[in-house]
C-alpha cells in the first residue's frame, strides 16, 4: 500500500512539474521579440526608378511600413508587394505578429541621382587600410553602392585613422547645397560612423555635420549622412571626416581603434 501511495505522489508531482513547464514556455513565447524583415533594394541610388522588397518567413506575420521617414506602428500601411520608387524616399519597416512583440524598426533610404560628378579628380588621404582598399578614391563617385556584407564586392574603402580627407576637383563650376556621405554602421564588426564632417572651399569652411557617438550597439545598416553646404557654385571642395578614435567602453572592443567605411559621395 505504501508503495502504491508513493507512486501516486510521484505521478502527481510530475504532472504539476509538466504543467508549470508549459506555463513557462507560454510566458517566454509571449515576450519573444520578432526579428526585423529582410529589406532589399535593387539600387539605393537610381536615375529613374528603383524596386524595394521586404520579406519575413513566418506564418501570420505582417510587415508594415512607412515611406516618409515616420515611425512604423500597428496602424501603418501593410507591405504586400514590391514597391516601385521614383523619388528620393526614406522607408521604414517593422514585423508584427499577434503572439509576439513587434520587431525593431529597419530603415532604408533611396536617393535619386540629380548631379553626376564621376569625371571629377578625387584623392583620399591617408590611403585606405590594405585589407579594405576598395577600388581606390575614384570609387567614391562611381555611383556603385556597397552592401552591408562589406566583404562581398570591393566598393567599400576602410580606414583606421583619426581623420580622412577627401579632395574633389570638378571639371567645371557646379552648384552645391548638400553632400551625402555613404558610410557603414556595423558595431559587430567594429565599424563606426564618423563623429564629424566638415567641408571647405579654398580653405574656407562651407559645411558641417556633427554626429553623436553611440552609447549602445546599433543595428547594422548603411548610413547616408547629409552634410548641408552653403549654397553656391564651386570648382573644388575638401571634405574632412573626423573619426571615432577609440571604441567606447560599452563595446567588447573598448579601447581599440575602430574602422570607418565609405563607399560613395553624392553631390546635390
Amino acid at each position: 500500500m505504501y508503495s502504491r501511495l508513493f507512486h501516486i505522489c510521484c505521478l502527481s508531482l510530475l504532472t504539476v512539474s509538466c504543467q508549470e513547464t508549459k506555463v513557462d514556455n507560454f510566458a517566454s513565447a509571449s515576450v519573444f521579440r520578432l526579428s526585423p524583415p529582410k529589406v532589399q533594394a535593387d539600387s539605393l541610388l537610381f536615375a529613374e526608378t528603383a524596386e524595394l522588397k521586404a520579406h519575413f518567413a513566418m506564418s501570420d506575420a505582417i510587415i508594415r511600413c512607412t515611406d516618409d521617414g515616420s515611425e512604423v506602428t500597428k496602424t501603418s500601411q501593410i507591405y504586400t508587394q514590391p514597391i516601385q520608387v521614383t523619388e528620393a524616399s526614406e522607408f521604414a519597416f517593422r514585423t508584427f505578429h499577434p503572439d509576439y512583440q513587434k520587431s525593431a524598426e529597419i530603415r532604408t533610404r533611396l536617393i535619386r541621382i540629380k548631379q553626376e560628378v564621376s569625371n571629377a579628380n578625387i584623392s583620399v588621404d591617408p590611403d585606405p587600410h590594405p585589407n579594405y582598399p576598395g577600388q581606390g578614391a575614384k570609387a567614391l563617385v562611381d555611383l556603385q553602392k556597397g552592401t552591408t556584407q562589406f566583404r562581398a564586392g570591393n566598393q567599400w574603402l576602410g580606414f583606421q585613422d583619426n581623420q580622412v580627407t577627401v579632395r574633389m576637383d570638378f571639371k567645371e563650376e557646379i552648384s552645391i547645397s548638400n553632400l551625402i556621405i555613404s558610410t557603414l554602421n556595423d558595431h559587430g564588426s567594429w565599424i563606426f560612423i564618423p563623429k564629424a564632417i566638415r567641408v571647405f572651399f579654398n580653405k574656407e569652411q562651407i559645411g558641417e555635420l556633427s554626429v553623436k557617438v553611440p552609447t549602445a550597439v546599433e543595428p547594422k545598416q548603411i548610413e547616408l549622412l547629409d552634410v548641408p553646404v552653403s549654397k553656391g557654385r564651386y570648382t573644388n571642395i575638401e571634405i574632412q571626416v573626423d573619426l571615432v578614435e577609440v571604441i567606447p567602453e560599452w563595446h567588447q572592443g573598448k579601447g581599440t581603434t575602430p574602422f570607418f567605411f565609405i563607399d560613395e559621395i553624392l553631390v546635390q
